[in-house]
């Protein structure tokens, strides 16, 4: 087993056990739910850009969505989408 996280690419959450898709070419998703704004590849993105997915979670008031995974200590999301880049696309 790997010790590898990756990043949403909604939020830029770096911490996500497994990545959203399985192959580059997104034809394979992970189902993965990201616990920071609570996008589900394959799901969520399937008809909605992940730009789409950042505005309404940053409109929403870019908050930790889940409620079984805390968010990391002092996390802040909007220090968080600025630090990843993704900032840029918003």
């Amino acid at each position: 087993m790997d010790n590898f996280t990756y990043t949403c690419p909604v939020c830029g959450y770096p911490g996500l056990p497994e990545s959203p898709y399985v192959y580059a070419d997104k034809s394979v998703a992970s189902f993965e739910i990201c616990p920071c704004c609570g996008t589900e590849f394959g799901n969520d993105d399937h008809e909605t850009s992940y730009k789409e997915l950042r505005d309404k979670w940053v409109a929403g008031g870019a908050i930790w969505w889940s409620d079984s995974t805390p968010p990391p200590a002092e996390w802040n999301g909007r220090k968080q989408l600025n630090a990843s880049g993704l900032d840029r696309f918003s």
